[in-house]
């Protein structure tokens, strides 16, 4: 008999992925998986329909004619460790519960309520509420995974995680599907519920004080952090195994004792006095680090005790140290992130917020822009603000990469697969992104059978090395850029229409330099602090360059500054010293396929553009540029001898031309043309 079969059916990816790993934990391999969000689902061959929320997912998807499986409904349980964060909001703060669906933000509502929370003010909130809750006067947002939906409005966000499904949710799987359910002891969420049962129970009969007692210190013992509970008398009553773990002490030596002569080394006097909160508050503690929170416990306005919850955070330090260590000597980390995005204009203002709002779900994106914008800068930014920030940022650009190249490069390949294959094989860039991200720089140059197999792998989420027969999961956040015009491509069929549609989930555009002339102060002011330049330009300079076009956008304006800082002898920049193009305001669009065709045969064409984009500056001066200004200019560095041989190639076409006695390299008119047109 086969395997039987959960239709998972949720409004978003991420919760599926919990959902997935809660079963697989309890139930390994025996139960297989299907989602709404992976077409297709035959519902003639499902078991069991466990759907996330009531009602409407399921009129939206499931045919009841083609499967007569029967539908669970999911309980779902709330992280206790994640709940810290709730400890230091004060009395009556606002709260605004976000959710996808309306009854689940009620539910949530309740349960934050039942496990104790109730002194702050709750707020249900989902997109589709008819009559929402009015935002002015709310403090905080608080989600569970859905923080994409929080208002734009509301600036602080507490985000507890997606909530799991609790223990009654699988031992009805379980009953349902006939299947083993030996491992349910391992299962530490569902506690949290019991938690919060057990605590209404205490309020309600003093007679099962002492079996409360006992389920109340089994659910502490499952929690990772340290939980102590001193009375209002100061004698320690509950003690966790996992603090006499952090703190060397036997549980039994503790209790019943006044917390002066045991845990003097905490801020527990100051809270008996003053019955105030001290919330997250790092402390050494023998040779440790400790992450201390202090709650006073009031219950109906009466003071009757204290809750000592706290974390070694030694070990998670040290965890973060050999990750940083190991993605720099990989070299597979970023160097930017939102705050190297310079300017405060309303466009890049505006991006940037959009950007932000993007970096917390997982979908993939596509961002777009004229060259030059900083398409990179944003991916690696996004990289660093997404929770996959610890995991590696892998960029592949496919600017004048072969097809055999690319393939080899992005799915690796095996032992011997072909003519000087490495010995033991090599892994590919979406190996090496596990848990991270991938940047696919200039998608719009990949070869159509390289889509095809990028296609399938954000279809299934997993590789298959060259010459290999084995398949590898991949977890990859997928991030795509490009400065060409991909719905035009796939028109005329020179990019694949569902490769689009797939990458374009979540799109991007960045916004050129002349739809944000008023970053460009911003701008040089921070080009010239990278050369240590104190170079001024005065008003009518910067009247000037925010009249031109910037056709190479930020990076014509960095080379802009590097050309300046060397020409220019005085402290003041002149009009005079502006190259004449700029001055002039002109700029020509004319394209010759040949020449096109003939930089592509002989190299990098994107090293080209950016020579003739720095030769550009000093177009129509009586001067050109010295190889080594040149050089130095360059966006990427490269040797003296490898410029040599560029310049040669130009020179060839015609696009520059070489003076005599040191009179440097200028750019030609038909050079200038060509700029843009690369």
């Amino acid at each position: 008999m086969s395997n039987p079969v959960i239709l998972i059916l949720t409004k978003e990816i991420d919760l599926y992925y919990t959902f997935r790993d809660n079963i697989r934990e309890v139930f390994g391999n025996e139960i297989r998986l299907r989602s709404n969000h992976f077409l297709p689902v035959h519902l003639e061959d499902v078991d069991l329909i466990l759907s996330s929320a009531p009602d409407s997912l399921v009129e939206d998807f499931i045919d009841f004619e083609k499967t007569k499986a029967p539908m669970l409904i999911a309980n779902r349980s709330i992280d206790f460790k994640k709940l810290e964060k709730l400890f230091e909001l004060p009395k009556a703060t606002r709260c605004l519960l976000v959710s996808n669906d309306e009854a689940i933000a009620y539910e949530s509502v309740t349960m934050l309520k039942y496990l104790g929370f109730d002194y702050l003010d709750f707020y249900a909130y989902s997109p589709d509420m008819e009559n929402p809750p009015d935002m002015k006067g709310i403090d905080v947002a608080i989600t569970h995974g859905l923080a994409n939906l929080v208002p734009a409005e509301l600036e602080a966000v507490i985000d507890l995680g997606n909530r799991r499904l609790d223990l009654s949710t699988l031992f009805d799987i379980s009953k349902i599907l006939k299947c083993n359910f030996d491992h349910a002891h391992h299962i530490t969420m569902g506690y949290v519920k019991n938690f919060a049962r057990i605590g209404r129970e205490l309020a309600n009969s003093v007679r099962n004080e002492n079996y409360i007692n006992s389920s109340l210190q089994a659910v502490l013992n499952a929690v990772q952090d340290g939980v102590v509970f001193i009375d209002s008398g100061g004698h320690v009553s509950l003690f966790n195994e996992e603090a006499g773990n952090i703190l060397g002490i036997d549980g039994q030596d503790v209790l019943h004792k006044h917390y002066a002569d045991v845990l003097h080394e905490f801020q527990i006097d100051k809270v008996m006095e003053t019955k105030q909160p001290i919330p997250r508050q790092l402390i050494q503690v023998h040779g440790m680090n400790l992450l201390v929170t202090l709650n006073p416990i009031l219950l109906d306005e009466a003071f009757s005790g204290i809750v000592l919850v706290f974390q070694d955070v030694t070990h998670v330090e040290r965890m973060e140290q050999e990750i940083r260590k190991k993605k720099l000597q990989t070299g597979l980390t970023t160097k930017y992130s939102f705050d190297d995005n310079i300017g405060n204009g309303h466009m890049i203002t505006e991006t940037q917020h959009i950007a932000k709002r993007l970096a917390r779900s997982d979908y993939t994106i596509l961002i777009t822009g004229e060259s030059g914008t900083g398409k990179e800068i944003f991916a690696q930014s996004i990289h660093e603000y997404s929770s996959r920030n610890k995991g590696p940022f892998v960029a592949v650009n496919f600017a004048g990469i072969s097809e055999s190249l690319a393939e080899s490069e992005l799915f690796g390949y095996e032992e011997g697969a072909f003519t000087g294959a490495r010995k033991g094989g090599k892994a590919g860039l979406f190996e090496l992104a596990q848990n991270g991200t991938i940047f696919l720089d200039e998608i719009g140059d990949a070869p159509l059978k390289i889509q095809a197999a990028i296609l399938r792998v954000l279809q299934e989420r997993q590789v298959m090395r060259v010459g290999g027969n084995k398949v590898i999961p991949i977890n990859v956040r997928i991030i795509a850029a490009t400065n060409k015009n991909l719905e035009e491509m796939v028109r005329n069929g020179e990019f694949r229409d569902d490769l689009f549609y797939r990458l374009n989930q979540l799109p991007l555009r960045i916004p050129s330099l002349s739809e944000r002339r008023e970053d460009i102060p911003d701008l040089i002011k921070y080009f010239l602090a990278q050369k240590n330049s104190q170079l001024n330009f005065p008003s009518d300079v910067m009247e000037q360059l925010s009249s031109y076009r910037w056709p190479g956008n930020i990076r014509e304006l960095e080379s802009l500054v590097t050309y300046l800082s060397v020409i220019v002898n005085g402290p003041e920049v002149s009009l005079a010293d502006l190259p004449s193009k700029m001055k002039d305001n002109l700029f020509t669009d004319v394209q010759t396929d040949k020449i096109i065709r003939l930089l592509k045969h002989s190299g990098d064409i994107n090293l080209f553009k950016n020579i003739l984009e720095c030769l550009s500056i000093t177009e129509n001066e009586n001067t050109g540029i010295g190889r080594s200004t040149l050089q130095a200019m360059l966006s990427d560095k490269i040797s003296e001898s490898r410029l040599r041989t560029k310049l040669e190639v130009l020179k060839k076409y015609g696009l520059i031309e070489t003076g005599i006695k040191k009179q440097g390299t200028r750019i030609t008119e038909l050079g200038a043309k060509m700029i843009k047109l690369i």
